[in-house]
């Protein structure tokens, strides 16, 4: 994430080591300090052009882009079942039946009722056309006809919900049901699921929220691979926050390769985003920076490296122990990094080492 520039670094421990040598070896060619005035012992840090990044993890779980629950649609008993937990299916096959034989019976009678209707609609229909019936009768025998038609239709479409299909090709992620249970309608016997697109699902407040915009790149960790990093981005931003946490979720696509383990539903995820970036901006260690009431100061080494010059500056983000310096210091120039409550402008100062942060991002 972060850039440092490699020439200006170098440059800086020279300048630094310089002023460590001078310290040490060169104190007699200082200019002489009143007895009176103590000498604060110091160690110091070069400010740097550097990317700062604020960055926030949100925890959640991996879920399918695409997963849905087939229910029952009729109240029947399970005759068969076709499907377990792991399985892949593809759209179309046959996941359980359900006994119809009431149905299928009932279908059978209604099926002769219809064909009585329809051969006695189509003789009154033919005398209705001569005159030889009234209009009342021909549409009291049509009526039947239509009523018998529909409940021959309705039986038959209630047979063909005792047949289970997949909707969609998937994995089988749940199965509800055993041969011989008792299922209602609307009761869930599957849950199917894409594992083709896998998601995280992360829910963010509305602060963080400003700086996440669909494309965004996110980095996701799995507690079942703590050392591996995979890469996802922001599909889409959920446009109202639950209204009980007042989170907006996020939703962002799992890049995976084929070289990627094998990723399950369920998984614990922690989704870290980059909500804010800063480039090359000039920073120095957050301990270096003074403060004190509405002013913000460093200390910087004068020429012969014996005293500092107290420059008030405007300081920006902080971020993983550096603060951004928006003006009043220049990239390469040293500061004081410790004892600042001691030190005013002009401070007699002896450099006694050097600032070195361990355990930040680059």
């Amino acid at each position: 994430m972060n850039r440092p520039l490699f020439p200006m670094r170098k440059r800086m421990i020279t300048i630094i080591t310089g002023i460590m040598l001078t310290a040490i070896t060169g104190c007699g060619e200082s200019p002489e300090l009143p007895a009176s005035e103590p000498v604060v012992s110091v160690t110091v840090a070069g400010s740097e052009t550097r990317d700062l990044t604020d960055e926030f993890a949100v925890s959640s779980e991996v879920v399918a882009y695409r997963r849905v629950y087939i229910a029952s649609r009729l109240s029947a008993l399970v005759e068969e079942v076709n499907a377990e937990e792991g399985v892949f299916v593809r759209e179309g096959d046959v996941l359980a039946r359900l006994d119809v034989r009431q149905q299928q019976s009932d279908l059978s009678r209604a099926a002769v009722l219809l064909e009585e209707s329809r051969d006695n609609y189509d003789r009154t229909r033919r005398l209705y056309e001569q005159g030889a019936v009234s209009e009342a009768e021909y549409l009291t025998v049509k009526r039947l006809y239509e009523q018998r038609r529909a409940e021959a239709e309705r039986l038959e479409l209630v047979i063909e919900f005792g047949t289970i299909h997949a909707p969609m090709n998937g994995i089988i992620t749940a199965r509800l049901v055993e041969v011989g249970n008792s299922v209602s309608v609307n009761e869930r016997m599957f849950t199917l699921a894409d594992m083709d697109l896998l998601v995280v699902r992360p829910a963010v407040s509305e602060m963080n929220l400003r700086g996440i915009s669909e494309g965004d790149e996110v980095r996701v960790t799995l507690d079942v691979y703590p050392d591996q990093l995979f890469t996802g981005k922001v599909r889409r931003i959920f446009p109202a926050a639950d209204p009980l946490t007042r989170l907006f979720t996020v939703e962002a696509e799992l890049m995976l390769k084929e070289s990627d383990p094998v990723i399950r539903t369920g998984y614990l995820a922690r989704t870290l985003f980059t909500a804010d970036a800063r480039r090359e901006v000039i920073t120095v260690p957050s301990e270096a920076v003074y403060r004190q009431n509405e002013t913000t100061t460093v200390f910087l080494l004068n020429e012969d490296q014996n005293r500092v010059i107290k420059r008030t500056v405007a300081t920006g983000v902080q971020r993983d122990g550096y603060v951004e310096i928006i003006s009043g210091l220049q990239a390469g120039e040293v500061v004081a990094a410790a004892n600042l409550e001691s030190l005013r402008d002009g401070t007699p100062v002896r450099v006694v080492g050097t600032l070195r942060r361990t355990g930040f991002r680059n």
